[in-house]
């Protein structure tokens, strides 16, 4: 899937509303995707974050965005060396991820943008956070590139020019 922003304050989001609502994300061990950042040099952007809209069950808060920071991750989770014009995989559930909730839900479990956790840590302090809206992609600073390949537990999303295509995947 093709995406182009341009520089502040444009944005993309795009999620899938259908295919995870309720789910558990305790339930999720595997969280998979490919990125393509074509520029000649990946410090001069970030590439896509993935996105989970939960409802946290923990607190008062009923809605809480879970954010992956792929800029910030460290292989395994993220490549490494980021390259170019090249497909390089994200693994947001290997060790090394960086990933923060928002509002109120992230300062009540410490898992803020400023101070990120681990997928482990989130799934451990919020064991009950369902799936409410979304999983899915946002960019909101300068990028010309490309997504493919979400990979949610067995299921691949593989995202074509007629739309989004679902693989099962092993057992």
């Amino acid at each position: 899937m093709g995406i182009i922003v341009g520089d502040s304050p444009d944005k993309i989001t795009f999620g899938n509303e259908t295919d995870f609502a309720e789910l558990s994300i305790s339930d999720l061990t595997t969280l998979k995707y490919w990125a393509f950042a074509g520029t000649n040099s990946p410090d001069e952007v970030s590439v896509p974050r993935l996105s989970i809209e939960v409802d946290p069950n923990v607190g008062s808060a009923s809605y809480a965005t879970l954010i992956y920071l792929p800029d910030t991750s460290v292989s395994p989770s993220a490549p490494s060396p980021r390259l170019p014009n090249t497909w390089q995989q994200y693994d947001t559930s290997a060790a090394g991820n960086q990933w923060y909730a928002t509002g109120a839900t992230g300062v009540l479990i410490n898992c803020t943008l400023a101070s990120p956790c681990s997928f482990d840590d989130l799934k451990t302090a919020m064991p009950n956070a369902v799936i409410t809206l979304s999983l899915g992609f946002s960019m909101d600073t300068a990028f010309i590139g490309a997504i493919d390949g979400l990979q949610v537990n067995n299921t691949i999303y593989d995202f074509g020019p007629l739309g989004a295509r679902k693989i099962a995947v092993g057992p």
